[in-house]
């Protein structure tokens, strides 16, 4: 009876472990493929400031303080307007995505190290 009891916790302890390495990995995968993607979209969008030469509405910045004053507004609404928007709206949903999942994360932290440390204690003790 000693045997079948040992023999159903280690089937146990196994499932929980492939269980909560199968989550770290999925997790973390998923947060490097969301940054990833994150950057190379953020890479597409100021590439294609570059190339509208976007940037050169910031030219003002060097002189003084009342030509700043008077232009920044109308060049920040221009600068926004020439935005690639559909790539923007793709970037925020992104970044808030891996906003979520580090919030997820970091909610569920203890429970998945306290998980980690149990598999650790039973297989190498």
């Amino acid at each position: 009876m000693k045997k079948l009891e040992e023999k159903i916790i280690k089937k146990i302890y196994r499932m929980e472990a492939e269980k909560t390495i199968g989550q770290i990995i999925s997790e973390v995968s998923l947060a490097i493929l969301l940054f990833l993607s994150s950057s190379f979209i953020f890479s597409v969008i100021v590439e294609i400031l570059n190339e509208q030469a976007s940037f050169d509405l910031f030219d003002f910045l060097r002189d003084d303080f009342e030509i700043i004053r008077e232009n920044f507004f109308n060049n920040s609404l221009i600068f926004v307007q020439e935005l690639p928007q559909p790539l923007i709206y793709i970037l925020i949903g992104l970044l808030l995505t891996i906003v979520w999942l580090l919030y997820v994360f970091t909610k569920n932290f203890n429970k998945i190290k306290n998980k980690l440390v149990l598999i650790y204690k039973f297989w190498f003790k």
